[in-house]
């Protein structure tokens, strides 16, 4: 088992694919719902001006969602999401 650690402020296993995928999914949420947005303020005798902006790699998370989904389904036995189908052959005489 390897040293636990930090994602979003959880302590999450990072060989535990459900729990990595759970606490990333949390970051996204929290991503989207514009949590992690800065704001800074800058002034002098003319102008005042402010800003806001929240700086992630959505497409980055995205695909770390998608991958450690997978993984967690392998390990629960979950649905798989390709299935090959099987036929056979007979001739007719």
């Amino acid at each position: 088992m390897a040293d636990p650690i930090l994602v979003g402020g959880v302590s999450v296993d990072p060989d535990d694919p459900c729990a990595l995928w759970q606490a990333l999914y949390n970051v996204k949420l929290r991503f989207i719902s514009g949590e992690r947005v800065e704001e800074v303020e800058i002034k002098s005798a003319i102008t005042n001006r402010r800003v806001r902006y929240g700086k992630s790699d959505m497409a980055g998370i995205d695909a770390e969602i998608a991958r450690l989904q997978v993984l967690c389904a392998e390990k629960t036995g979950g649905p798989r999401r390709r299935y090959a189908k099987r036929f056979r052959f007979t001739p007719s005489c």
